[in-house]
């Protein structure tokens, strides 16, 4: 089981004796998280501050570990000002799991911080509407940002 398995689990009812079973597998995605975890793998393969409106409505509220709340209009310039200050930002996508209107990524990030390549992982939930976020938290552990 992944991290996005876990925390789905962590924060999810139970609602019948066979949801995790369906939940645990791929196929288990609706047509709208398969799409939005399309379109956040391909994002993270050529990254850019107006890309993220391709991901996130104007109206979103991001919640983004070490960096504090703001709108997803204001995530554009965020993402921009993250790509030009971290050398070599790279996500990769690991996995997923959806429930409703939530989708959970789990990733792993690397970046030259502080002159030395740092590594770590992480996870965003979303909330999804008419296939665009309209909520993110962005959970990692912010020490690996320290210098």
């Amino acid at each position: 089981m992944c991290v996005a398995h876990i925390i789905l689990r962590m924060v999810t009812p139970c609602r019948h004796p066979h949801f995790w079973e369906q939940v645990m597998t791929a196929t288990s995605l609706s047509p709208e998280h398969r799409d939005f975890y399309e379109r956040f793998q391909s994002f993270w393969a050529a990254p850019s501050g107006a890309r993220v409106a391709e991901l996130i409505a104007p109206h979103a509220t991001i919640h983004f570990t070490g960096a504090g709340t703001f709108s997803g209009a204001d995530y554009v310039n965020v993402m921009q000002g993250m790509l030009d200050a971290m050398v070599g930002l790279k996500v990769t996508p690991l996995d997923c799991a959806g429930d409703g209107d939530r989708l959970y990524i789990f990733w792993e990030t690397s970046a030259v911080i502080a002159g030395s390549t740092r590594t770590y992982k992480g996870v965003d939930r979303f909330r999804i509407a008419d296939g665009m976020a309209i909520e993110e938290h962005v959970i990692f552990d912010s020490a690996h940002l320290q210098a």
